[in-house]
């Protein structure tokens, strides 16, 4: 324990710094999302040649509590009034991560020899930190489990948004909507923000939601907001931090792994992965077809990323931030019901 802490701050400090300067270099390329994807390629890089990088769960929840806020600041009046009309792709989308996750089960337990638990566990399209929680316990691999969601997760971070920019011809949406710096920023509209932030985080932490960080902080931002108690949004320093800590936190997941390791898992789960954002494409076309959406934003909404990551992508994009995080908040909530209530019939079946 006693050594753990003494390399907690160096770990991070490093990862960060690294990070950091892969954003840096990615804002001079003109790349999508650059903080994010070019502090994840660099950590990816460092992880890979064996450098201690390390972002400890706790420090990220901190940061991610940033991004929902930014969230919430997008939530106005109107939103309420669309929200009913989401109910038919939102139904869709439950079916989708259903039949998903039973196929992608299927495909590592036939292809993979996976067991029946660990290939459930690393099928569910959501909820790394759930699923590295409720998988050992009903006696699934951890690492396993871990390095699949983390490929999952960089495979979608590295495909989607440079997609959208090469096919679509987006351009990415200046500090993701920031309306300023941090020293312009007013002392107040800083303090509410805050106080709805880390006390939505908290609120929903002791009533155990999933994703609670992001979840009750993009609440509390949405209803401040929407009670036009203040129109404000996180510093476009801190957002950029943020995006900073996301994406380092994904690629350090990698280190400490030797390469023989990361081989069957990383490549099983990115073939899986490019496959099931195929399946979203398609189903995303006919659900914005039946029900007159914005193809864009269901796709976001169906596409296999983790919570944070596919809100920061929408955001970038400027593709209806509310209605991708409204979903993907969702996929949490049922992933995390689906894969408990199946793992413990597969743990029953076993026995």
């Amino acid at each position: 324990m006693k050594k753990y802490r003494k390399s907690y701050w160096p770990r991070l400090g490093l990862t960060l710094i690294i990070g950091a300067s892969g954003g840096w270099l990615f804002t001079r390329l003109g790349t999508p999302l650059p903080w994010m994807l070019g502090a994840l390629s660099a950590t990816m890089v460092g992880s890979m040649v064996g450098l201690p990088l390390q972002v400890p769960q706790l420090f990220r929840r901190l940061w991610i509590i940033v991004l929902g806020v930014m969230l919430g600041s997008c939530f106005g009046p109107e939103t309420l009034d669309h929200v009913v009309l989401w109910g038919g792709s939102f139904a869709g989308m439950i079916a989708f991560v259903t039949f998903t996750t039973l196929a992608v089960a299927w495909f590592y337990n036939r292809f993979g020899k996976f067991d029946r638990n660990t290939a459930l566990f690393c099928a569910t399209p959501g909820g790394l930190g759930e699923m590295a929680i409720l998988g050992p316990a009903l006696g699934a691999d951890e690492k396993t489990i871990v390095l699949t969601h983390a490929t999952r997760i960089v495979v979608v971070m590295a495909c989607v948004p440079p997609a959208y920019a090469l096919l679509e011809g987006y351009v990415p949406t200046p500090n993701l909507g920031s309306k300023g710096g941090l020293f312009d920023a007013n002392l107040y509209d800083l303090a509410i923000l805050g106080i709805a932030g880390f006390g939505g985080a908290l609120l929903a932490k002791v009533l155990r939601l999933p994703a609670w960080q992001m979840c009750g902080s993009m609440f509390a931002s949405a209803a401040i907001h929407a009670a036009n108690i203040t129109s404000a949004s996180p510093p476009q320093e801190l957002v950029a931090f943020a995006q900073i800590v996301i994406g380092s936190g994904a690629g350090a997941r990698f280190a400490g792994s030797k390469p023989h390791e990361l081989v069957k898992p990383v490549a099983l789960s990115a073939l899986a992965t490019l496959l099931v954002l195929l399946m979203a494409a398609a189903a995303a076309y006919a659900i914005s077809l039946t029900l007159n959406l914005d193809f864009r934003a269901v796709h976001l909404s169906y596409s296999p990323g983790g919570f944070a990551e596919m809100s920061l992508i929408a955001l970038a994009l400027g593709i209806e931030a509310p209605f991708v995080a409204v979903h993907h908040m969702g996929r949490i909530f049922a992933v995390v019901i689906m894969a408990s209530v199946l793992g413990r019939v597969l743990q029953r079946s076993t026995r």
